[in-house]
């Protein structure tokens, strides 16, 4: 199976999750609930930092996408530890999504070298 294809299955799992979701929950509730400038720089920033390491670093980016997510585990469990900061989920969730938005666009950009057996 393409890659293409693979994310694009990805993709659709995802929206249907959204979705069912939504069906039992207001999502404008949740997303002004869970929203906030600090969860908007957890993204943007491992979205930056995935693209620095995957543009400067001669590693696969199945393997920096890993350790940033590691990354970003430990640091907000890290903040458990701490009297002036909290870990909280749902900056973890925003690393991880930063993350991913970034391997997927680099995966759909990717041409297709390689063909598959079928």
């Amino acid at each position: 199976m393409k890659t293409q294809q693979r994310l694009t299955i990805i993709l659709f799992v995802i929206l249907t999750i959204i979705l069912l979701t939504s069906a039992f929950f207001e999502p404008l509730f949740i997303i002004e609930q869970s929203l906030q400038i600090d969860t908007l720089g957890h993204f943007l920033g491992f979205y930056c930092l995935t693209w620095f390491l995957h543009k400067n670093l001669s590693l696969p980016l199945v393997n920096i996408c890993l350790c940033m997510i590691f990354y970003g585990a430990v640091t907000e469990l890290s903040q458990l530890y701490l009297g002036f900061r909290k870990g909280e989920v749902s900056d973890f969730v925003a690393d991880v999504v930063g993350i991913t938005l970034y391997m997927a666009i680099v995966w759909l950009k990717r041409p297709s070298l390689e063909k598959e057996p079928r």
